[in-house]
C-alpha cells in the first residue's frame, strides 16, 4: 500500500480528496533498481529485547523479563540482564552448530558484534540461546527428556525463545543481497495528473543469506518490504484509499518508552523493566487497551509537579544521567562510592534545607 502524506486543517476535506482517487489510473513514470546488500542486526541485549519483545508479543515489559528470567534460570538462554552485544566464542560454536547442521555452511558468517560503549563490562555478552536448538527442537527436546530444566515451557516462554534465537542466528549469518527498486507513479483523473505517489521496496531476494532464518514479520524491521516488479508506461489502478490520522507526536507505548529510556541515557538493563512496573504499580500511568498507549493519571501528574516545583535538580535527566556515570565510574574503579554518596547527601540536605 502506497502512503500519501497531506497536510490539511479540514479531515472532512481530506477524506472527500482521497476518496475521490479509488478507481483512478494510475501510470508508472519512472524506475530505478539497484542490487543493495543488507546486513543483519546485533543480537539482543536487553534493552533492544523489551523492545521488540513488548511490540510483537504483546506483552508488558514487566511479563517479557519474568520469562527471560525463567530461560535463564533453566539454562536456556544466557543472562538478560545486560547491555552487550558481544558474541563469545562460546554463542559462535552454538551459531555454527545450527546453521551447518540446519542450513548452508556457507551462510556462517561469524561476527563478535563488540559494544561501543566502555561502561559494558568484558565478562557480558549478548542475549542468546545456550544451545543449538530452535524452538521446535528445545519443545521436542523438553518433551522426549533429553533436556532437563526447572522451567515449564509455556507458549509465551517458547515466542520469547523464538525471538531471541532468530535474532542470533541471523547476526552470525551472511548478509543478504536484493534488488531494490524505487518507483514514481502519477494519479490521473481524466487524464490529468492530479498527484504523485512513490512505491519503493524490495522486488527479488537474490541471495537469502541471514533472512533464511527470519519471519516474514522480521523483515521489515531490516528494511525489507516486498514491491511488485514495475515498468516505466505500466498502469495500475487505485483500489481501496484508507485514510490514516497523522499526528506529530504521539503517546508512548511500552517499547517506545524503554527505546527513549536508552537513548537518552536513563535506567540501566536491569531498571528499565522495573522503572515501567514502578509507574503502573505506583498509578502514575495507565495504559489504554486497544492501542496500549501510556497515558498519565491524575496522580502522576501530580506527583511530577511536587517534585520538579520543589526538587527540580534532582528529577532532571541531566542529573539522572550524571549521576549514573558517577555509578559507572565507581564500578570501574575510577571513584570512590563514599565520596560520591556524601557529595549527592551536602547537596540534597542543602537543597531541603531552604525548602519552606
Amino acid at each position: 500500500m502506497a502512503e500519501v502524506r497531506l497536510r490539511v486543517r479540514d479531515e472532512s476535506l481530506a477524506r472527500r480528496t482521497f476518496r475521490a482517487l479509488e478507481g483512478c489510473p494510475a501510470e508508472v513514470v519512472r524506475v530505478r533498481r539497484e542490487e543493495r546488500e543488507i546486513g543483519p542486526q546485533p543480537p539482543f541485549e536487553t534493552g533492544t529485547m523489551l523492545q521488540v519483545a513488548t511490540r510483537r508479543l504483546r506483552l508488558s515489559s514487566e511479563r517479557v523479563m519474568r520469562l527471560a528470567q525463567d530461560l535463564f534460570e533453566g539454562g536456556i538462554i544466557t543472562y538478560h540482564r545486560t547491555d552487550s552485544t558481544r558474541v563469545s566464542d562460546e554463542g559462535k560454536r552454538v551459531a555454527r552448530e545450527y546453521i551447518e547442521a540446519n542450513l548452508d555452511p556457507d551462510d556462517y558468517h561469524p561476527r563478535t558484534w563488540e559494544p561501543r560503549s566502555e561502561h559494558v563490562e568484558g565478562a557480558h555478552e549478548c542475549i542468546r540461546p545456550t544451545r543449538p536448538a530452535d524452538p521446535e527442537e528445545l519443545r521436542t527436546m523438553v518433551r522426549e527428556g533429553a533436556l532437563q530444566t526447572t522451567v515449564t515451557l509455556t507458549r509465551d516462554h517458547l515466542r520469547l525463545y523464538e525471538l531471541i534465537f532468530r535474532r542470533f542466528i541471523a547476526s552470525q549469518m551472511r548478509p543478504a543481497r536484493v534488488l531494490y527498486q524505487e518507483a514514481v507513479l502519477h494519479v490521473k483523473v481524466d487524464g490529468t495528473p492530479v498527484a504523485e505517489l512513490e512505491l519503493e521496496g524490495v522486488v527479488e531476494v537474490l541471495e537469502p543469506g541471514f533472512t533464511k532464518v527470519l519471519t516474514e514479520y522480521d523483515l521489515p524491521a531490516y528494511g525489507i518490504r516486498e514491491a511488485p516488479r514495475l515498468e516505466e508506461g505500466d498502469e495500475l489502478e487505485i483500489g481501496e484509499v484508507e485514510v490514516l490520522e497523522r499526528h506529530e507526536t504521539y503517546p508512548y507505548d511500552q517499547s517506545e518508552l524503554v527505546e527513549d529510556m536508552r537513548e537518552r541515557g536513563l535506567g540501566r538493563p536491569s531498571t528499565y523493566a522495573q522503572i515501567v512496573e514502578k509507574l503502573f504499580r505506583r498509578g502514575y500511568v495507565y495504559e489504554t487497551p486497544r492501542r496500549r498507549w501510556i497515558f498519565p493519571t491524575a496522580r502522576g501528574e501530580a506527583v511530577y509537579e511536587y517534585l520538579s516545583s520543589r526538587y527540580e535538580e534532582f528529577v532532571s535527566e541531566e542529573t539522572t544521567r550524571r549521576l549514573e556515570e558517577r555509578m559507572d565510574a565507581v564500578a570501574l574503579g575510577r571513584a570512590d562510592y563514599q565520596e560520591e554518596v556524601h557529595r549527592l547527601y551536602l547537596r540534597l540536605r542543602e537543597t531541603v534545607d531552604v525548602l519552606p
